[in-house]
């Protein structure tokens, strides 16, 4: 199967690519609409620029594999030439070089492979779209949360009114009615604020998302009510270059030192002789017979020419610059290889401190909210002021906003590694 029958295929089975990878996230398929996937292979520019910059690598191949043009030469004579077999008005040559045997395999082997180099670097332009797409779906998802947050943390604290008036009760100390009823205004109004910002971000993220699939850009974004618990990671060492086969960076890396050991190759064969093969054709008209001239005819000449290599520093140049070329690509493998394990190291490492984190700010959120209920008693005997009962609201408000933001972290640090790995992008 070729590549271009591959691509069709991998069309067809769009479905599986970042589904698998949200899969994740939820049992539920309608948690990452499929349709999204497909519209933006469909409808994303910068993706079909990829795909028609491998298409055009393929007709490479073509190319690359063919003999150099002939040369066809005219020569007119005025006046024409007197010669023994008449007048020689013009003569036509065709002459067709060939290089030296196997450089033209040689040369189609590297456009193959390089045709291969650039299926993988649309491969990896396919997965930073999704990967894009998965984090701007993901903060979506988190704006809600936060606007459902402020929802319910404004009709909390609007509930605490009646504890104002009950800590009050009977009209004493009117003052201090007023000083925590406009303490409670002013803890509204920047719940108020805070939701107005929450929304336009929530906006520009949906305007961005829509872009990257070519959709209206207020077109919504289907997110789920909730997403379930992460679950830990159980790898904890460094994967070698093994486990890294299907990622599309080391693929193209592999594939360019490939197609640089032929190049070497290539460079040695290009130092070599071509020869060409020709035919010559001339027309005589009649001549004078006085001037001994023949009564004119026609002549064809075979011909035969052959390259000189003989400048020897080009020739050492080239051959020396194809071993570097060959020493670079090998040197870029082994570094790209040494990027993937930095890379995974780093998500691991980050995933495991927001895992910590989540637990500590669980284990915060569950004693906050005790803290709360002693200072909603206080505060209606009277022995606690008002402004710790806003300051514990607004610690709890900043522990959901941490458990969601560590949530959403570790979906992103996931959705990194499993990038790096190629696991549940197309093979």
């Amino acid at each position: 199967m070729n590549k271009l029958h591959h691509f069709s295929f991998m069309q067809k089975s769009q479905l599986l690519v970042f589904f698998l990878t949200l899969s994740a996230f939820s049992g539920n398929t309608q948690s990452y609409p499929e349709q999204y996937l497909q519209q933006a292979i469909e409808n994303n520019p910068g993706l079909q620029a990829q795909q028609k910059a491998w298409e055009v690598a393929q007709h490479q191949q073509a190319i690359a594999a063919s003999l150099p043009d002939p040369t066809l030469s005219v020569g007119f004579f005025t006046p024409p030439m007197e010669r023994l077999m008449g007048n020689q008005w013009f003569d036509v040559g065709l002459m067709q070089m060939f290089p030296w045997p196997g450089t033209l395999g040689k040369q189609k082997s590297v456009a193959e492979i390089l045709a291969e180099r650039e299926y993988h670097q649309f491969r990896d332009h396919r997965n930073r779209l999704f990967l894009d797409m998965t984090r701007l779906w993901l903060d979506i998802y988190r704006k809600e949360q936060e606007l459902e947050i402020i929802v319910r943390y404004r009709n909390i604290i609007q509930a605490r009114e009646d504890i104002i008036y009950t800590r009050y009760m009977g009209g004493h100390q009117a003052s201090g009615l007023a000083l925590d009823l406009y303490r409670l205004e002013i803890q509204l109004e920047s719940l108020d604020n805070r939701e107005n910002r929450i929304r336009e971000e929530h906006e520009s993220l949906v305007e961005r998302f829509n872009i990257l699939t070519g959709r209206e850009k207020r077109e919504p974004i289907e997110v789920p009510d909730s997403l379930p618990a992460f679950k830990p990671l159980t790898i904890d060492h460094i994967p070698d270059s093994d486990s890294f086969v299907s990622n599309p960076q080391l693929n193209s890396a592999q594939a360019e030192a490939s197609a640089a050991v032929i190049l070497q190759q290539l460079s040695r064969l290009k130092t070599r002789p071509m020869l060409g093969v020709g035919l010559q054709y001339a027309y005589f008209a009649p001549g004078e017979e006085s001037m001994g001239q023949m009564d004119g005819g026609h002549m064809l000449m075979p011909m035969v020419s052959l390259s000189l290599p003989i400048f020897r520093s080009k020739n050492q140049a080239t051959q020396h610059q194809g071993r570097l070329l060959s020493e670079a690509a090998y040197f870029r493998q082994a570094d790209r290889i040494n990027a993937l394990q930095t890379q995974w190291s780093s998500f691991r490492a980050n995933i495991n401190t927001l895992q910590q984190d989540q637990v500590f700010y669980k284990r915060q959120l569950e004693i906050t909210s005790k803290a709360l209920d002693l200072v909603i008693n206080a505060y209606a005997s009277g022995s606690e002021g008002f402004e710790e009962l806003l300051r514990i609201l607004d610690q709890l408000l900043d522990i959901e906003w941490r458990i969601l933001e560590t949530q959403i972290d570790q979906y992103k640090a996931k959705a990194d590694m499993d990038m790096l790995l190629a696991r549940n992008i197309f093979k």
